[in-house]
């Protein structure tokens, strides 16, 4: 028996038939073990074929009868078949032909797919032996050119392949509002229009065989006619609509994709140029042209909104408007701006307030380093006035993702002499552990943001209350300050009107996690973190840089 992913999960077969009498009662035999209930349209066949369908109903209760006057074509029979499966509440119909060119082996795995994706619509991807006949071969792959041109994308590797599963809602409601093709060129045109509307679809590979005593029903001169006319409809509907599905495809990102999984707006040119402005013209005028690029971003970026608006939404008193969101985008660009005047060297005694300096100075006087927990709330880099103002320090930058390699090396560029050293790493292994750790006992300090999982280790992270939900932090910044046996601090810089001010809190004299007890101090430590960011995070929302998910569960 198979299991149900989905409790209201109820598919059907749907089977339309045009003078197929003399194969369907063995094609049938072969779908009688599945035990589905079949939707079977009669599209208008002969004399034999209809009493061969009676008799087959008679026999069969599972099986629903429905008869067109006169044939219509395979794709009214099947658009009348998912209007029938509607009203009897089926909410996916495997649409297969009636002669047995469909691998029906292979009905479970589509099935099961299409439970798992149950939005989606599953189609076979055909491999095909040397049964099929050249012309049709060929002419597939002239479709899947054009269909590609249609819909903007190499997503779509068959759309020709009658064997396929639909999501009964979506389709339905797509047939009460669209024309769509009504004979052969049917299974490409609704497919195109689904995909077009936002119907995900997905691919199972399947052999189809021909026959030797296959019945065809395509006829070159009329069906050639109407596939060439239902291209030159769907190209020119998406000629008209061009902008809005440049727009779609390029605004849409990997919301659903793990944080680190996301690549990196903007580009290197981009960094380059603002970089520029800020050496040539200064930086009040880059500030000035931040209004225009961000607010391209912010227009175009719809998930990096989405996801601004919903942080937001637990973050301020009110509930967010549009200018909010739009503020949280340019203090990000803002942050950007400082982050040049940082590396640049350009941070003047004035410009930050750090009330706990002598503290970190007398830390690394002792000549015994400390871990430093950071976050992407403010701007930490704004800690480099400490470094120009006390040559001795030295910061160590730990990054466990390249999404946002190149603005920083891009800043490494503009001042190599920074006294930051950053340092790339996937997953903390033994020879990090041994770096870092000579790094502490040389009174180096190790800096490390503890509000984003690893990618590489999503598992080794802990759900802990922030902002009214729970959300999962990383054990890794804990477990390596552990490992490094010396102090750990809290450290949070933030903008105000005139200036940043850098707020350094002690955490821990050093933090320990015995084996035993190892999973219920973890997460009494990333409660601790977790209720000082959420702190910060209220007293100046706009300036935590979260643009996805944070929510999400990566289970």
């Amino acid at each position: 028996p198979r299991t149900t992913l989905m409790p209201d999960f109820r598919p059907c077969l749907l089977i339309p038939v045009y003078n197929h009498g003399a194969l369907i009662g063995a094609t049938w035999q072969r779908l009688r073990a599945f035990n589905l209930p079949c939707i079977l349209i009669d599209d208008g066949s002969d004399t034999a074929t209809a009493q061969v369908l009676d008799a087959l109903t008679d026999c069969e209760p599972t099986i629903t009868l429905l008869r067109l006057a006169r044939n219509c074509g395979k794709g009214a029979a099947v658009l009348r078949g998912i209007a029938e499966a509607h009203a009897l509440g089926y909410t996916h119909a495997l649409q297969m032909d009636a002669d047995g060119q469909h691998n029906t082996d292979d009905i479970p795995a589509m099935l099961a797919l299409a439970e798992k994706n149950p939005a989606a619509l599953i189609s076979g991807a055909p491999q095909y032996g040397d049964d099929i006949p050249k012309a049709r071969l060929y002419g597939r792959y002239i479709t899947h050119f054009w269909v590609w041109v249609e819909t903007l994308s190499f997503n779509l590797v068959d759309s020709m392949c009658g064997f396929r599963v639909y999501p009964v809602a979506s389709t339905h409601a797509l047939a009460q509002n669209t024309a769509i093709e009504a004979r052969m060129a049917f299974d490409t045109d609704i497919m195109v229009r689904l995909y077009r509307a936002g119907t995900p679809v997905q691919f199972l590979p399947t052999r189809v065989i021909y026959p030797e005593n296959g019945i065809s029903h395509f006829r070159p001169l009329r069906d050639n006619l109407a596939i060439s006319w239902m291209h030159t409809r769907l190209t020119c509907s998406m000629l008209c609509s061009l902008p809005t599905l440049l727009w779609k495809k390029f605004a849409s990102t990997q919301s659903e994709a793990h944080w680190s999984q996301q690549r990196e707006r903007g580009s290197a040119w981009g960094i380059r140029f603002c970089l520029w402005c800020y050496r040539t013209l200064g930086k009040k005028t880059l500030h000035v042209l931040l209004y225009p690029i961000i607010g391209w971003f912010f227009l175009f970026a719809t998930t990096a909104r989405r996801e601004s608006r919903r942080y937001l939404q637990r973050a301020l008193p009110h509930p967010p408007t549009h200018s909010d969101v739009f503020q949280h985008f340019l203090a990000f660009g803002r942050a950007v701006v400082d982050k040049f005047s940082a590396w640049s060297g350009d941070i003047q005694r004035s410009d930050v307030v750090f009330p706990n300096r002598e503290l970190l100075i007398q830390q690394t006087a002792s000549q015994r380093g400390a871990v430093i927990l950071t976050s992407h709330l403010g701007n930490a880099d704004m800690c480099r006035a400490l470094v120009h103002s006390a040559p001795d320090i030295r910061l160590n930058v730990l990054l466990f993702t390249k999404n946002a390699a190149s603005i920083n090396k891009m800043l490494q560029r503009a001042n190599p002499s920074s006294g930051f050293e950053i340092i790339q790493i996937g997953d903390i292994g033994p020879e990090t552990a041994i770096l870092l750790r000579d790094k502490v006992h040389r009174g180096e300090l190790i800096v490390i943001a503890a509000d984003r999982t690893s990618p590489t280790s999503l598992h080794r992270s802990t759900r802990v209350p922030f902002l009214g939900a729970e959300a999962a932090f990383p054990q890794g910044p804990f477990i390596l300050a552990a490992l490094m046996e010396c102090p750990v601090y809290l450290l949070f810089a933030l903008r105000t009107a005139k200036h940043y001010e850098i707020f350094l809190e002690p955490f821990a004299g050093q933090l320990t996690f015995p084996r035993r007890q190892r999973a219920a101090l973890l997460k009494v430590a990333i409660t601790r973190y977790a209720e000082r960011l959420e702190h910060y995070c209220r007293s100046a929302p706009l300036q935590w840089f979260n643009f996805f998910n944070f929510w999400q569960r990566h289970d």
